[in-house]
């Protein structure tokens, strides 16, 4: 899944690179009837911004009771319990060259989507900054100037936190030996944290990408569609 999302991102950036800068003028005339007007969209944006941020808060709320209460976990505690149990094991059975591999493989694909992010961010920040250079209304520009940092935030703390990720297996990979302790299950817990919200990061950052692309309409719909794909898992 997250692959194919990647390609997807590709596929975007890499067309909307080749659409000209300054359209002709029955072109524009086009796009202009069919644009929305200022107030529904910002109304698009803003309900866009509350659908995403309602639904995590919910999330993280759902998560804590869960928590509280024993019951049904969600995908993310799932998986940390696993990484946690996965500590545990490797300890008591002194499976050192078995958790080394996995750690490797762990660090390796963290260290390929933190690249992967960075990359994809260099080419979207060209097309727009070129977009930028060659806006004549003052409006536009500070519009795409938003636009671009509501790209960059979350690219940004996504390869962040998959940085995070392999430095954080780097240390447990260090202690594992030495620490009979919970330090190292600690830390692999919080690893699977740093993958999540990496991930979670990467996903949402196509909703501002839609924005630049198509407008309102499309950043809404992007978001509906990622709240629907984030139910899925």
């Amino acid at each position: 899944t997250t692959m194919k999302l990647l390609i997807l991102l590709l596929v975007s950036v890499s067309v909307t690179s080749f659409v000209p800068c300054n359209p002709p003028s029955s072109t524009r005339q086009q796009t202009e009837t069919r644009a929305v007007s200022p107030g529904v969209n910002i109304a698009l944006v803003t309900s866009s911004v509350a659908l995403l941020s309602g639904y995590h808060v919910r999330l993280s709320i759902e998560e804590k009771n869960n928590q509280e209460q024993g019951s049904c976990v969600t995908w993310r505690q799932y998986q940390a319990d696993a990484r946690e149990q996965w500590a545990r094991h490797v300890k008591d059975t002194d499976g050192w060259l078995y958790a080394i591999q996995t750690l490797r493989n762990a660090m390796t694909a963290q260290s390929f989507l933190a690249s992967t992010v960075l990359s994809l961010l260099t080419l979207i920040t060209g097309k727009v900054w070129d977009i930028l250079r060659n806006a004549s209304n003052k409006w536009e520009r500070r519009l795409l100037i938003v636009q671009l940092i509501t790209i960059s935030a979350p690219m940004l703390f996504s390869a962040n936190q998959f940085l995070q990720g392999v430095r954080l297996m780097t240390h447990a990979g260090f202690m594992f030996p030495v620490k009979n302790d919970t330090k190292v299950d600690n830390i692999m817990r919080k690893t699977e944290s740093c993958q999540w919200l990496g991930l979670r990061s990467m996903y949402i950052s196509i909703a501002p990408i839609a924005w630049v692309v198509g407008g309102g309409r499309a950043f809404f719909a992007s978001s509906v569609a990622l709240i629907l794909f984030f139910r899925q898992i």
